[in-house]
């Protein structure tokens, strides 16, 4: 019996050893190509990051000088590693905007896309390399199952990375595994019953979703880089039922942040048909959504990107 305990002990060691060993040179060989795959166009000026909201929303093929690097369920833990490594390989960036809708700053998204084990692993497994220290003893701390298995998962994906870095010609706005713009074919309106609290609700705030908000705030100052809070169309009975606790948060921590500018568009007049959901556009909303976008930061080119999509 001490035999067989032995040999798996043993066995154990091993597996631990190597898979250990592909975390490390996996690690390494992304690290030494991230200052490649990057780099965007030297041309790129505003930076679109956040959640699903601007995920949807934001068609950069239809704003000059911009990158959408947004992705659904992203914590602003995320957001954060995300945006600094693009301004530690990219001097042309001036504008970073980042999601800021009413329901981001509950403590419900935070124990969702910040503690739950389908989060942790899927954006572990993307993002693990642009971590820094910090986060990555806060993700280890919260949830240590669901940190592991995120790290062996980004074994795959970061030479999935490493491999279609060596593939692309030159600087490019489609970053591997990134995040990006989505585009959203569904139209549930009649079926989404919405998810902001109702009035009586007590409103419990995120703190880690604030705090990682705040250091963006501080890492943009420090980089030279104007910030702007950005809240994209909502439907208008999603508006309309937003709570005054939700709503008082909102514009609290707004204030909190009064040298960045806020861009609330959420009343963007469009119609129906323009929503996938009551809180997230599809492509037909994000194509208006994003040419007005465009008109508002490249006004001289507007009208330019659209026409060349029809064509």
């Amino acid at each position: 019996m001490k035999i067989i305990l032995l040999k798996l002990l043993l066995f154990a060691m091993i597996i631990a050893s190597m898979v250990t060993g592909l975390i490390l040179s996996s690690d390494y060989m992304i690290n030494k190509r991230k200052d490649y795959f990057l780099k965007t166009r030297p041309d790129t000026f505003f930076v679109f990051a956040g959640n699903s909201t601007v995920e949807c929303a934001v068609d950069d093929r239809l704003i000059g000088h911009s990158v959408n690097i947004a992705q659904a369920g992203e914590a602003y833990l995320y957001s954060y590693a995300k945006i600094k490594a693009l301004l530690e390989n990219n001097e042309s960036i001036r504008t970073v905007f980042i999601s800021y809708s009413y329901a981001d700053l509950l403590i419900e998204k935070e124990e969702t896309w910040l503690f739950s084990d389908y989060f942790m692993v899927e954006k572990v497994q993307h993002y693990n390399y642009i971590l820094g220290r910090p986060e990555k003893c806060f993700l280890v701390k919260s949830n240590p199952d669901a940190y592991f298995r995120g790290v062996v998962k980004s074994i795959v994906k970061s030479c999935e990375t490493v491999l279609k870095s060596f593939g692309t010609t030159g600087q490019t706005n489609s970053i591997p595994n990134y995040g990006g713009y989505k585009r959203l074919d569904r139209d549930k309106l009649d079926v989404d019953p919405g998810n902001v609290p109702g009035e009586e609700e007590i409103v419990l705030q995120s703190v880690h979703q604030i705090g990682y908000l705040k250091m963006i705030s501080d890492l943009c100052h420090q980089s030279s880089v104007n910030l702007v809070l950005i809240n994209p169309p909502k439907h208008k009975s999603y508006n309309e039922n937003v709570s005054p606790g939700v709503k008082q948060l909102w514009l609290e921590v707004r204030q909190s942040l009064s040298t960045d500018s806020l861009l609330d568009l959420s009343g963007f007049q469009m119609p129906d048909s323009c929503y996938g959901d009551l809180s997230h556009v599809n492509f037909r909303g994000a194509r208006l959504f994003s040419m007005h976008l465009n008109e508002i930061l490249n006004p001289e080119s507007a009208g330019k990107f659209g026409s060349a999509l029809e064509n």
